[in-house]
């Protein structure tokens, strides 16, 4: 069986892409200025932990150590990732946050992590019809 097709974009929750997918907000803090009906859907949980954030917009925390520290948050809520990776495969997401640039920004890790996951999920699946 071929690997599920991911379908996910990203953008800042001020100026979202126009992809059709519903929109996710993936932050702990409700963006400044944002009215309620600017997304489908808020999960804060997939948003970095406020400890993370805070240190690197500090820069206390620096990218490489950001990223590694945010991918175990969040492969610590299984659950969370498996329900973002669903949505990827069905009906598509739009990963929103309040940052502006994709570069060095949480959202696109977490569009990494999905498609990650949604590999893994194909491989599994494959692996256990073919016993």
């Amino acid at each position: 069986m071929n690997a599920p097709e991911v379908r996910i974009a990203t953008g800042s929750v001020y100026h979202p892409p126009a992809e059709p997918y519903p929109r996710l907000l993936v932050m702990r803090r409700w963006p400044r200025g944002v009215a309620k009906g600017a997304v489908d859907q808020w999960e804060r949980d997939l948003g970095p932990s406020d400890e993370l954030l805070d240190g690197y917009q500090a820069g206390a925390v620096p990218w490489e150590e950001f990223e590694r520290r945010y991918r175990a948050e969040i492969a610590a809520r299984t659950s969370l990732l498996d329900w973002a990776t669903r949505m990827a495969t069905g009906t598509g997401v739009t990963l929103l946050c309040g940052s502006h640039p994709d570069d060095q920004c949480h959202r696109t890790i977490l569009a990494a992590l999905i498609r990650e996951r949604a590999s893994e999920g194909s491989r599994g699946e494959r692996g256990a019809r073919s016993r």
